[in-house]
């Protein structure tokens, strides 16, 4: 493919070649969810991914766009959350999950996001997000997300999320069966229990 052209990068990125960046707002909107996201989906399906274990770890090196960033100059809070939506599909794709969930037409939706934040990331910054799989239970999927820049840990996020056929819930096992037959999940760690406390104990109060 030609250096002024958009293309695809070994991550499952789309990049731009430097006569595409000069012009500006093209490359810009690449980092956007809405162009991002389907763009990985239709690459999977033209050309898949590296192929992984579902319990390994996915890193996928980034950096911060102009529409990205607050009045601070550096990553907004809203942008963390929409990069990690990239990272969760991305880690799905390699670990051979997101086939199946697409033929099933199963929705991911969240039930719960909780972030720490180290140090920022400054526009043009270069980091790199870790996604894994750390366990699942008979609902959800509990995945941690972890940025890391070039002075250190960025931010750690605790993500739970589960799989939709219409209103009900497609059980986290019967979808690991089909890409793993026989794996069971890691125990739960006792964080991710205590988390699963307060986040019940807090919708119980606005009941």
């Amino acid at each position: 493919m030609s250096a002024n052209l958009i293309g695809f990068c070994p991550h499952g990125h789309l990049v731009c070649g430097p006569a595409t960046l000069k012009t500006g707002w093209l490359a810009l909107a690449l980092i956007n969810s809405f162009v991002r996201i389907p763009f990985l989906v239709l690459r999977q399906m033209v050309l898949p991914l590296p192929r992984m274990g579902v319990l390994e770890t996915d890193v996928i090196p980034m950096r911060v766009w102009p529409n990205n960033i607050d009045f601070n100059l550096h990553l907004n809070n809203g942008s963390y959350l929409s990069v990690m939506d990239y990272g969760r599909l991305h880690l799905l794709a390699r670990a051979g999950v997101l086939k199946p969930i697409l033929k099933a037409r199963w929705a991911p939706v969240v039930g719960a996001v909780w972030m720490t934040y180290r140090r920022s990331l400054p526009l043009f910054g270069r980091f790199e997000l870790a996604t894994r799989l750390v366990c699942w239970d008979e609902r959800w999927f509990y995945m941690e997300q972890v940025f890391t820049g070039d002075a250190g840990l960025v931010a750690i996020g605790w993500v739970k999320g589960a799989l939709l056929k219409g209103s009900v819930t497609v059980a986290p096992q019967q979808v690991m069966e089909l890409v793993q037959p026989g794996i069971m999940s890691p125990p739960l760690p006792e964080s991710i229990q205590i988390w699963n406390e307060l986040t019940r104990e807090k919708l119980d109060g606005v009941r």
